[in-house]
């Protein structure tokens, strides 16, 4: 029996590239009202771009295919894609499964990675913050905290009052999810979604999680497949 369950946020309580289209949306919409552009033409342009080159420069990019030159442009369009209300959802075993997991006495966290801004937009926009005893934004506490840094594991241990024997986490990224939890003495297990973006496990001892699963009731139980 466990005592406390933490969770990672993206790819492991919703789909990651939700957010990355609402961003691209969001900034379509600007440069459609300000020149004149149709917004499925600028969008279908942002998601091209992403596909092909990935995170990096999508903008400056995409700033180039339009012949629009700006110096403070590409600014203005990564503020809006960090700021803006992004239209994403959980995945539908989410809720149920933490509900239920609480309603048995189990404590819950999110620790999550991160701009805190942007995973703040995330958590309220996904309407799952009363589902957590406690939140830790890693940025909150500092870019060298972030994942995999111990820190915030020890952190939300110690606000749960929770050993981490009696902890279970749940993440998908291999090359920060699962290195301090392990070392930690935490149950580790790696949830592959179909529909996320799978992330390959790092060489060297401690990355893997100790169980894969595609779903959370795989682990929690089937509390989410009658409702």
């Amino acid at each position: 029996m466990i005592a406390a369950a933490l969770f990672d946020l993206d790819d492991t309580l919703y789909r990651e590239m939700d957010y990355v289209e609402s961003g691209f949306r969001a900034a379509a919409g600007f440069l459609s009202g300000h020149y004149d552009l149709k917004e499925d033409m600028v969008y279908d342009k942002a998601i091209a771009i992403f596909k092909t080159f990935g995170r990096g420069k999508v903008f400056d990019k995409l700033l180039e295919t339009l012949n629009i030159f700006y110096d403070d442009m590409v600014r203005l369009l990564i503020y809006i894609y960090r700021t803006h209300r992004p239209v994403i959802r959980a995945y539908e075993d989410v809720v149920p499964v933490i509900e239920q997991l609480r309603l048995t006495g189990v404590k819950t966290g999110l620790i999550t990675n991160g701009m805190a801004i942007v995973q703040q937009n995330k958590v309220t926009a996904l309407g799952i913050a009363g589902l957590f005893d406690v939140i830790i934004y890693t940025d909150a506490i500092g870019a060298e905290y972030w994942k995999p840094s111990p820190v915030p594991f020890k952190m939300a241990l110690n606000i749960l009052n929770i050993n981490a024997k009696e902890t279970v986490y749940v993440g998908d990224d291999p090359s920060k999810d699962f290195l301090a939890p392990n070392a930690l003495g935490m149950k580790t297990i790696q949830i592959i979604r179909s529909s996320g973006i799978h992330k390959p496990t790092p060489e060297g001892q401690g990355y893997a999680a100790q169980t894969i699963i595609s779903s959370l009731s795989e682990y929690f139980g089937a509390a989410h497949e009658n409702k």
